[in-house]
C-alpha cells in the first residue's frame, strides 16, 4: 500500500467526518423537536409510574397512622418525581415504536413489582424496603420462607392488586384516546415537570439521603438499591469485625472473688410475649413449671422489660454485645460481645443454638456465636435439609464444667442457649401429643382487653401460640433442672414479642410489629438452691431490681455487673441489677424504617 493511497484514505475519512458533522448540525433541531413530542406522547406513562410509587408511600403512612414529616414529604416527593421521569426520558430517546413498547413494558413490570413488594413489607413488617429488611431476607432460610408464605394471608395483596389493575386499566384506555402531539406551551410545561426534579434530586435530595440514611427520603427504586448496598456494606463490616475481634482492647479485667464455681447460663427465647404467660397473669396455666419455681422464690420475674427491636437479628445482636442505644450512630459489631468478654475473664463460653447456622458474613447471630470458645447448632444447614428441630433436642447437648478443656485457664462455664421458642408457625413449636389447650379453652378477651377472635383460623393460631408457650415452659425448666444441682445463675429473656390480632388497622395480622405487644418480653432470673445459699447478696440484688423499667439492650452489660466482671466498656449506670442504675433511662425502640416508639 502506497503512501499516496494512505493519504487519500485519510482525506476521505476527514471529509466523511466533516459531512457527518454538517448533517448532524442540520438535523439537531428536528431531533430535539421529535424527542420532545415523543416525551409528550409518554405523559400517561409518567403519571402511571408516579402513581405506582405514590401508592406504597401513602399505604405506609396510612398503615403507620401518621402524617409524613416535612423532610419526608419534600425529599421523597422530589425523588418519586425524578424516578417517574427518568424511565420516560430514556425510553423516548428511541425513535422506533417497537423498542419503546418493549421498554415501557419492562418499566411497568419493575415498578409494579416494587409496588407489590413494598406493600407486602408494609403489611407484614410495617416498613418499606431498608437495609434491615435486606439483611433479614438474606438471613432467612428456605424453610422459614416457606413457612411464612404458607401462613401468608391473601389480603396482603388484595388492595395493592386492585389498585394496580385499576391503574393499568386506566393507562390502557387512556393510551388510545390521548393525542401524541400538543401545543408548544403544553409540551414545554411537561418537559419542565420532567426535567426540573432531576437536578434538584442530584444537588439537594441525594446529599440529604446520604446524611440521614433515611429510607423515607427515597423513591422505591432508590430504596431497593441503597438498602441492598447498605446491607452489603454491613456484611463486610461484620466480616471485618469477626476477623479483628481478638484484637479488641478490654482494658483491665476485674473479677469478683468466689465466683469460680458458679455456672452462668443465658437462655434466649423467641417471639415470647410476657402477657401470654400464666406466671405473668395470663388466665390459662401454660407455665406450670415456672409458676412453681416462682413460688419457691428460686425464679425471679421481672415485671417491666421491653426488647430493643421487634426482630431477632437486631435484638439479639444488641443484647449480646456491649452495645447500647447510647452508642448510636455506632453499630453493635464495633463493641465486644458477651461471650468474648466472659472468655477473657476466665469463663469457658459455649453457644448452643436450635436456630439455623448461616454464613458469618450475612448472619449476625452466627457471628455472635463464633465469639464463644465452642459453638454447637442442632440444625446443620445442608442442601435440601430444612427440618425444624424441637427445642427438646438441645437438652442432650447442654454443657457442663467437664467440657472445659484440660489445660484451659477457664475456671467456670458460661453458656448461651438460643431457642426456637414460639417462632411462627406456632403450631410447629409444640408437638401435637404435648399440646394441652384447645380453642374452647381460650379466654374471651385478648391480653389488651379487646374481644378474642372467634373464627376458627385466628382462634386456632392463638391456641397454637399458647401451646408453644406451654412447651417452652417445659424446655426452660429442663435446662434449669440440668444446672440445679450446682451453683448456677440462669437468665431467660425473649428476643422480642408478637402482635397477635391486636392492631385494629390490621385485624388479620400476627407476628412482628414495632409496637408495645411487639416488644413486650419476659425476663426471668433463676438461682439454684446452692447459689442462693452461697451468694444471698446477689440474690437480694436481683430481687431488688425486678420492677425496674428495663430495655434488653442492657443485658450483656448487666450480666457482667452481676458476675463482678469489670472491663472498660462496663457502665454501672446501664447495669439494671446495680444500685447505680439510671432508672430514668428512656426506652426508645426503632423500627425498620427508622421510626421510633418510646415505652
Amino acid at each position: 500500500m502506497s503512501v499516496r493511497y494512505l493519504l487519500y484514505l485519510c482525506a476521505q475519512r476527514e471529509n466523511n467526518a466533516y459531512q457527518l458533522a454538517i448533517y448532524m448540525t442540520k438535523r439537531l433541531p428536528s431531533f430535539w423537536r421529535d424527542y420532545a413530542h415523543r416525551l409528550y406522547g409518554q405523559r400517561l406513562l409518567f403519571f402511571l409510574l408516579l402513581a405506582l410509587q405514590l401508592f406504597p408511600a401513602l399505604y405506609y403512612y396510612a398503615h403507620a397512622g401518621r402524617y409524613p414529616y416535612g423532610g419526608e414529604l419534600v425529599y421523597q416527593g422530589i425523588s418519586i418525581l425524578s424516578w417517574a421521569a427518568i424511565p420516560v426520558l430514556l425510553i423516548s430517546l428511541f425513535p422506533w415504536s417497537r423498542v419503546r413498547q418493549v421498554l415501557v413494558a419492562l418499566a411497568l413490570a419493575v415498578y409494579a413489582f416494587l409496588m407489590l413488594f413494598e406493600s407486602f413489607l408494609i403489611y407484614s413488617y410495617s416498613s418499606v424496603y431498608t437495609d434491615s429488611i435486606a439483611l433479614n431476607i438474606l438471613a432467612t432460610n428456605p424453610n422459614e420462607a416457606s413457612s411464612f408464605l404458607a401462613n401468608l394471608n391473601y389480603k396482603v395483596f388484595l388492595l395493592p392488586l386492585i389498585v394496580l389493575i385499576a391503574l393499568l386499566g386506566l393507562y390502557a384506555v387512556g393510551r388510545r384516546r390521548v393525542t401524541a402531539t400538543g401545543r408548544s406551551w403544553q409540551v414545554g410545561f411537561f418537559l419542565t415537570v420532567l426535567l426540573l426534579p432531576i437536578p434538584v434530586t442530584i444537588m439537594v435530595v441525594r446529599p440529604a439521603q446520604h446524611a440521614t440514611r433515611s429510607f423515607l427520603y427515597m423513591a422505591p427504586v432508590e430504596r431497593l438499591y441503597q438498602g441492598t448496598m447498605y446491607c452489603i456494606e454491613d456484611a463486610r463490616d461484620l466480616a471485618t469485625y469477626t476477623a479483628q475481634l481478638k484484637h479488641i482492647d478490654l482494658g483491665k479485667i476485674e473479677r469478683r472473688v468466689g465466683m469460680d464455681s458458679v455456672t452462668v447460663v443465658i437462655i434466649i427465647g423467641e417471639s415470647m410475649r410476657r402477657d401470654y404467660m400464666h406466671c405473668y397473669g395470663y388466665p390459662l396455666p401454660n407455665t406450670p413449671k415456672q409458676d412453681s419455681l416462682a413460688r419457691t422464690g428460686d425464679l425471679i420475674l421481672f415485671s417491666d422489660v421491653v426488647s430493643s427491636a421487634s426482630w431477632t437479628v437486631s435484638s439479639v445482636s444488641q443484647s449480646m454485645s456491649l452495645y447500647t442505644r447510647e452508642e448510636e450512630p455506632k453499630e453493635w459489631y464495633k463493641f465486644p460481645t458477651l461471650p468474648f468478654v466472659l472468655s477473657k475473664a476466665g469463663y469457658y463460653t459455649y453457644w448452643l443454638s436450635n436456630q439455623e447456622s448461616q454464613g458469618s458474613g450475612l448472619q449476625p447471630l452466627a457471628t455472635l456465636s463464633q465469639t464463644a470458645d465452642s459453638t454447637r447448632f442442632t440444625r446443620i444447614r445442608t442442601t435440601g435439609d430444612w427440618d425444624t428441630s424441637d427445642d427438646l433436642a438441645l437438652l442432650p447437648l447442654l454443657g457442663s464444667r467437664s467440657m472445659i478443656p484440660q489445660g484451659s485457664k477457664a475456671k467456670a462455664l458460661a453458656q448461651i442457649v438460643h431457642l426456637m421458642g414460639s417462632h411462627s408457625p406456632y403450631g410447629e413449636r409444640c408437638p401435637k401429643d404435648m399440646a394441652r389447650f384447645q380453642t374452647k379453652d381460650l379466654p374471651k378477651n385478648l391480653p389488651n382487653g379487646q374481644p378474642s377472635p372467634t373464627d376458627a383460623k385466628r382462634a386456632g393460631i392463638i391456641r397454637d401460640y399458647v401451646n408453644s408457650i406451654y412447651h417452652n415452659d417445659l424446655v426452660v425448666s429442663k435446662i434449669m433442672e440440668h444446672f440445679a444441682s450446682e451453683p448456677s445463675i440462669i437468665l431467660y429473656y425473649s428476643d422480642h414479642g408478637q402482635v397477635i390480632y391486636e392492631n385494629p388497622q390490621r385485624p388479620d395480622y400476627y407476628e412482628h410489629e414495632v409496637s408495645r405487644p411487639g416488644v413486650t418480653i419476659p425476663l426471668m432470673v433463676y438461682f439454684s438452691p446452692s447459689m442462693r445459699q452461697q451468694h444471698p447478696e446477689l440474690y437480694e440484688q436481683v430481687l431488688a431490681a425486678k420492677d425496674r423499667k428495663i430495655m434488653a439492650d442492657l443485658i450483656a452489660n448487666s450480666v457482667l455487673g452481676l458476675l463482678g466482671v469489670k472491663v472498660k466498656y462496663y457502665n454501672p449506670r446501664l447495669d439494671f441489677f446495680s444500685p447505680s442504675y439510671d432508672t430514668t433511662r428512656p426506652r426508645v425502640i426503632k423500627g425498620y424504617d427508622g421510626t421510633t416508639i418510646e415505652l
